[in-house]
């Protein structure tokens, strides 16, 4: 990968993003707590969903499985319900398409709107759940497809946000690189980790807050994510702000 061009908390972010070694400020760290927010939440979310509605709803791999089984096996009803969750899914991913346009991690981009989007859904998903628990699990799947979607690559790194199957995979591809001799930066395998380790936790925190609140415990992470959407906005809109009175003072300056 070829360098970058040096990053501070009111320039651009670059196109590929440096070691975490040499990263510094606000901009990484908003990318890192980002992540594993939207990871712990993603970890709560499904298991939430595997309680109430017996399916899991932050990825599609076990969905597309049990739909082409049921298609086997002539079980109509339940190949439309997979069918349904993989669609809500597809439908978030499309939504986040739209509003973003790119894969790759830019702090320039609407996260923020597509973030509180995701936790409006999860909202509706708790208000519902209890009595009709496949149209719950439909838009908590929609969530995911959003935030799975919001940030694909990140320096060199396929960062998914609502499953561990990637995470682990490229994990275990580092360790090996490793072990063969090839040097690794330490940042990936701790960012990987850190995910899983979120993802993890996040499955925890559900099982300790749905024994008490049940399905309701889904408004927890949804009022999260809308919070941090909104606080992620306002930090765009005055980071944008500032570059641009930085900008505008230095075109100032030029010209005396």
């Amino acid at each position: 990968m070829p360098p970058e061009a040096p990053i501070d908390d009111c320039s651009q972010v670059a196109a590929s993003p440096r070691p975490l070694s040499q990263r510094r400020g606000v901009a990484f760290a908003v990318i890192v707590a980002g992540g594993l927010m939207l990871t712990f939440s993603a970890g709560f979310v499904n298991a939430v969903a595997l309680g109430v509605a017996g399916r899991p709803v932050t990825h599609v791999t076990g969905a597309v499985s049990r739909l082409s089984t049921d298609l086997g096996n002539g079980d109509a009803v339940d190949a439309k319900r997979a069918f349904l969750l993989i669609g809500s899914f597809a439908a978030g991913a499309v939504l986040s398409g739209l509003v973003i346009g790119k894969p790759s991690v830019r702090l320039t981009r609407r996260y923020g709107l597509l973030t509180m989007a995701a936790g409006a859904l999860l909202g509706g998903a708790a208000a519902v759940f209890v009595g009709r628990p496949i149209a719950g699990a439909m838009l908590a799947s929609m969530a995911a497809g959003v935030q799975n979607a919001m940030a694909s690559s990140y320096g060199g790194l396929i960062v998914r946000t609502t499953h561990v199957t990637g995470v682990l995979t490229d994990l275990g591809f580092l360790i090996g690189q490793t072990l063969r001799g090839r040097r690794t930066p330490m940042w990936k395998p701790a960012l990987l980790t850190g995910l899983f380790g979120a993802f993890f936790g996040g499955g925890v925190g559900r099982a300790i807050a749905q024994e008490r609140f049940g399905a309701a415990a889904m408004y927890g992470p949804a009022a999260t994510l809308i919070v941090a959407g909104a606080m992620y906005a306002a930090w765009r809109v005055a980071r944008q702000r500032m570059t641009g009175s930085s900008e505008a003072g230095g075109q100032s300056a030029a010209r005396r």
